[in-house]
């Protein structure tokens, strides 16, 4: 419950630019070497959160310090790849994700240039770049730009061609570089008869997602390179099928993958692509600490019995509380106290310094600062003496009646209270007693009222009662006499 009450909409909005930005980004590299070193690297800060969770102190310091350098291997390692997606990255692109790009090359052809070359024994390198980078890996090599056909294939690795020892590279339906060299395999083990040109397609696709179609020039003897594995081509149609299924990632008969596809295929990977952050976000979150100010009431405690708070400077304190997010969210004012313990306080004045230990918190949360950081007391000294009490009282006495006498039983208190408010006091107020409800036949009142204890510091001492009783007795008014007349002898 305290999980819930403590997400708010910003929460929410949080999971979700994240989990934009990351869906695009994944968009972006996605198909490519740099996004399977990035997985690799989310796993190892996976790794070091689940270690550390669980206390495992080394293995947690040791994927940790793996974690401090992946910035920079990040940056260093794939600052090209990086710098071409940031450069051809628009808007456009960042909200709907790289965009899907067919192959536009007609198999046929490619299966007529390659097979032409067969039958000659023209020994040719075409290297069909899919979404990888390649140029960090090829050396020299002419632009060309040309439409590719099995005519301008044949040129390129005529015997007679000055670019015919090298690679053609192949984008879409154009060849884009000729004569370009790739590097080669360190993988030992191959078989004898791989030349130059076996082994530089194999070291391509070992770090790339190339696929690269090699003729034997000893042979005529036609291979498919993909992914560091050669697969031997017998058949005109094999190579059809093999490049249709790299290069298209279907068969020719599926259906080809259309925006609204995409579109659908973007949906489900980004609801899952929120899942996956909103569970990073929960223990992200759990141990990010977050502070807030509770204001609250300062209890003065165990004042000794001879002795009274006069006054203070300040009766409500302000308490700054850091903690785990979600803790410092769920927390309630009226679960923070503040208190001072004024058993071991004398008479006069005082300054008391608060820390952590005058307030009171749930577990999991700290005292950062306390303001005022401290308060000054003036304590007096308490006295007891007996005072008289007077009633109160209010109205009129009935028509012809006036009050005749009025009896306080008991006629005084003893109580206890600040020397300041107590010394000069000579009687205590009871509350007020109505005297024009008295019936006259009766002449007299009896009632019970309580004694007000004023100001507030007063106390009874024990065994004083608070109520007393008062009789209030009545009587008519007698005429004036007429007094004799001046003349009178």
């Amino acid at each position: 419950m305290d999980f819930f009450s403590s997400f708010k909409w910003q929460d929410v909005a949080d999971i979700l630019v994240i989990s934009f930005l990351v869906h695009r980004l994944f968009l972006l590299f996605r198909g490519t070497t740099a996004l399977q070193i990035l997985v690799g690297l989310l796993s190892l800060w996976f790794f070091h959160t689940i270690a550390q969770a669980s206390g495992l102190v080394l293995t947690s310091w040791f994927f940790q310090g793996i974690g401090a350098i992946a910035v920079l291997v990040i940056v260093v390692v794939f600052r090209n790849e990086i710098r071409e997606v940031l450069i051809q990255t628009n808007p456009v692109r960042l909200f709907l994700g790289r965009p899907y790009e067919p192959w536009s090359i007609d198999l046929p052809e490619v299966e007529r240039s390659v097979f032409q070359l067969a039958r000659k024994k023209t020994g040719a390198l075409l290297v069909f770049q899919q979404q990888d980078r390649l140029v960090d890996y090829l050396r020299e090599g002419v632009q060309l730009g040309g439409k590719f056909s099995p005519e301008i294939v044949a040129s390129i690795f005529a015997r007679q061609s000055p670019v015919h020892d090298g690679a053609a590279i192949i984008k879409g339906n154009t060849v884009r570089l000729v004569g370009t060299y790739l590097p080669l395999t360190t993988k030992e083990g191959l078989p004898r008869q791989f030349g130059t040109r076996h082994r530089a397609a194999i070291g391509l696709s070992e770090v790339s997602d190339a696929v690269i179609v090699v003729v034997s020039e000893e042979s005529g003897k036609v291979s498919l390179v993909h992914k560091g594995k050669l697969e031997p081509i017998q058949e005109p149609p094999q190579l059809q099928i093999a490049l249709g299924r790299l290069l298209f990632r279907a068969e020719s008969e599926a259906k080809p993958r259309t925006r609204r596809r995409e579109f659908l295929t973007q949906v489900g990977g980004f609801v899952l692509t929120v899942l996956l952050v909103s569970a990073f976000w929960g223990m992200y979150s759990g141990k990010q600490l977050s502070r807030i100010n509770v204001t609250t009431a300062v209890d003065f405690r165990n004042i000794p019995e001879k002795l009274e708070l006069k006054r203070a400077s300040a009766e409500r304190v302000e308490v700054q509380i850091t903690g785990k997010r979600r803790l410092a969210a769920a927390l309630r004012p009226e679960q923070v106290g503040a208190f001072l313990d004024l058993m071991e306080i004398d008479a006069g004045y005082h300054r008391l310094v608060l820390n952590a230990d005058n307030i009171e918190l749930p577990l999991g949360l700290e005292v950062v600062r306390i303001t005022p950081s401290a308060i000054r007391l003036e304590m007096e000294e308490r006295i007891e003496k007996q005072i008289a009490v007077e009633p109160t009282i209010a109205g009129k006495p009935p028509a012809g009646y006036q009050i005749e006498k009025i009896r306080v039983i008991p006629g005084s208190v003893r109580v206890s209270g600040p020397v300041s408010k107590l010394r000069d006091m000579l009687s205590l107020s009871t509350e007020s007693i109505t005297v024009s409800d008295i019936e006259p036949q009766k002449g007299e009142k009896v009632v019970e009222v309580p004694v007000v204890l004023s100001p507030a510091s007063l106390r009874l001492l024990p065994g004083e009662k608070k109520v007393v009783v008062v009789t209030i007795q009545l009587k008519p008014i007698q005429p004036p006499s007429n007094p004799p007349p001046k003349d009178a002898p």
